[in-house]
Order: structure tokens, then C-alpha cells, then sequence
């Protein structure tokens, strides 16, 4: 993982040097795990908690036909999903973190003086970082455990709004839904939904 996260960086300062924009966000992620194990005795136990959400990222407008409102974004991703849950018999809670790639299109469907909407769809692709399961009062680390290492592919959709200050800069807001998709073994049933709210600041480098 130390390798591959300075390649990622210059991948995505190189990108910026010949985009439109840069942008970065800064939020909360509400997730909710859905865990059951293969035992047929075992039960469904719903698992929910908040954590924190940052992107960094470059964006450039898409020329597809007439439509100038497309536009495409990719950014690295650090995404923090915990959560908390209790059964019949256990008190279970994760605390995770994961590194990621975003690919996004967006495409502005409202403007209003200083005031755009955006719609948005995507997919990210992230590997664990860090992360740690407890069960009672037993600790396990989530890093090798092949529920959760490996790639987790998220598709996602969203709505984003841009607040024009400058002639070169924007704040937004956005929300985003998620579902993350466990690639390889996933004996354990393990899900994550997760709904995304960030603020930011969008910076044009060709200026209008």
C-alpha cells in the first residue's frame, strides 16, 4: 500500500496539470453494515455508525455531442465506515478506513445566477487501509481478513450544488449513496450501505 499511494498522487497531479478544475471535500459517512454469518443458528445483526469522509480530485468537462453540462472527475478517496450493533448474545462494532480511486460524470441539470445542481454517478474502488473488529471485549484486526482486504468496488449516484464566489472558485455540497461490493470471498454476508454528506471548494484553472 506505501508503493502504490505516491504513484496515485502523481497520477492525479499530472491529470490536474492539463484539467479544468481541482476540488476537495470534506464530510461524514453514515454507514450501516448487514452481517450474518453461514451458521444456519446465526442472526442478522444491523450495524450503524458515522465516520469521515475526504476527497481530493480533479475534474474536466466532456465533450460528448451538444451536451455541455458533462462533465468527468476523478479523485482519491479516504473513507472511514464504523459502526456499532448489539444481538441477542454479542455487542459487535468495525472501525474501518479505506483508500480509494473515484471515477465520477456529472451532469448540471440547473443554474441560476450564482447556483448549480449537479446529478452524479460513479464507481470507487477501495482496498482497507486500516480496520478493527470487536466482539465483547475481544479485538480483531480486519486488514487480512478476507471479508474486508482485497477490492471493495462501491457504486454510487448523487446530487451536488455549486455556490459561485470567484471567477475561478465554487463551495459545494453533495450527498452521495453508496453500496460496497466485496470482490473474492465474503463467507460472512458482509455489507456496507453507506450515505455520504461533504462540503468543499471547487477551483477552476482555465479561467472563464
Amino acid at each position: 500500500m506505501k508503493k502504490i499511494v505516491p504513484h496515485i498522487l502523481f497520477l492525479l497531479l499530472t491529470f490536474t496539470a492539463h484539467s479544468q478544475g481541482v476540488f476537495f471535500n470534506l464530510g461524514k459517512n453514515f454507514s450501516s453494515y448487514s452481517y450474518r454469518n453461514r451458521s444456519s443458528f446465526s442472526e442478522k445483526i444491523k450495524i450503524n455508525g458515522i465516520g469521515d469522509a475526504y476527497e481530493l480530485g480533479y475534474t474536466a468537462p466532456l465533450k460528448y455531442k451538444n451536451l455541455k453540462e458533462l462533465k468527468y472527475s476523478a479523485s482519491l478517496t479516504l473513507n472511514e465506515y464504523n459502526g456499532t450493533g448489539v444481538s441477542s448474545t454479542n455487542k459487535l462494532s468495525y472501525t474501518t478506513a479505506y483508500l480509494g480511486v473515484q471515477n465520477t460524470i456529472d451532469y448540471q441539470f440547473y443554474e441560476s445566477f450564482y447556483f448549480f445542481l449537479s446529478a452524479r454517478v460513479g464507481l470507487n474502488a477501495a482496498t482497507m487501509l486500516r480496520g478493527k473488529q470487536e466482539i465483547d471485549n475481544s479485538v480483531y484486526n480486519l486488514v487480512h481478513q478476507k471479508e474486508f482486504s482485497g477490492l471493495v468496488i462501491r457504486p454510487m449516484v448523487g446530487v451536488y450544488a455549486k455556490y459561485y464566489l470567484t471567477k475561478t472558485g465554487y463551495l459545494s455540497a453533495g450527498l452521495n449513496l453508496s453500496k460496497g461490493l466485496k470482490l473474492g470471498n465474503n463467507s460472512d454476508n458482509v455489507t456496507i450501505n453507506n450515505s455520504q454528506i461533504v462540503f468543499g471548494g471547487y477551483f477552476d484553472l482555465i479561467k472563464r
